[in-house]
């Protein structure tokens, strides 16, 4: 079972308390003060009509042109690797192997996407679902269910892919077609797989 998880808006949603915990926890202390100031001791003004209102001061997020913000966003996610890594120890997530001898693969991120393998029951379904809900409510993050769906091997039956789906709260799919842009399943032909990327250079 692969389960995908898409985050709304995941730069802006990030809760100032929380990345403050995480540089803490990860031996940041000495930094805090001037990265919370570098991030929100400043104001916004808006203008309309010419007219310019406001001190506006943030209270979480983190600012899309700010170089600092993708090592800062990196570390918030730093807890859901931490947890998928505790998930795998204790059973919940199998992962899979794309060869005989190749590594065991349970997890990948990449900003606001997660993707997720484990056996398709619901022990394990409760176990990443429990995980994520902690996640966002200290983290402030959201999950977009539009963008998020789960599928399942075509060897579990379909009325066990509805209930995993209901009991998680996404959409079941017959197979992730793409993960950031890259087509999930291909055959021999990998110059017809990665010729519209080149195209793209």
């Amino acid at each position: 079972m692969a389960i995908k998880h898409d985050m709304s808006k995941a730069y802006d949603k990030v809760k100032c308390n929380f990345l403050k915990g995480m540089l803490a926890k990860l031996g940041f202390s000495k930094w805090i003060n001037l990265v919370i100031r570098c991030i929100y001791l400043v104001t916004y003004s808006v203008c309309i009509n010419g007219n310019v209102y406001g001190n506006i001061k943030p209270s979480r997020g983190l600012r899309q042109d700010d170089p600092l913000s993708p090592f800062l966003f990196f570390f918030t996610q730093k807890v859901c690797l931490i947890c998928c890594v505790e998930l795998k120890k204790k059973g919940n997530i199998s992962g899979f192997k794309c060869s005989k001898g190749g590594p065991v693969i349970s997890h990948l991120y990449f900003i606001d996407d997660s993707l997720v393998f484990t056996k398709a029951n619901e022990k394990n379904c409760a176990a990443i679902k429990t995980i994520l809900e902690v996640y966002v409510k200290a983290s402030g993050q959201v999950i977009n269910y539009d963008k998020s769906s789960m599928s399942i091997s075509p060897s579990n039956s379909n009325a066990l892919g509805d209930r995993l789906a209901s009991l998680i709260g996404i959409r079941k799919v017959d197979c992730h077609k793409k993960y950031l842009g890259l087509t999930c399943f291909y055959g021999r032909n990998k110059r017809a797989l990665f010729s519209n990327i080149i195209d793209r250079v």
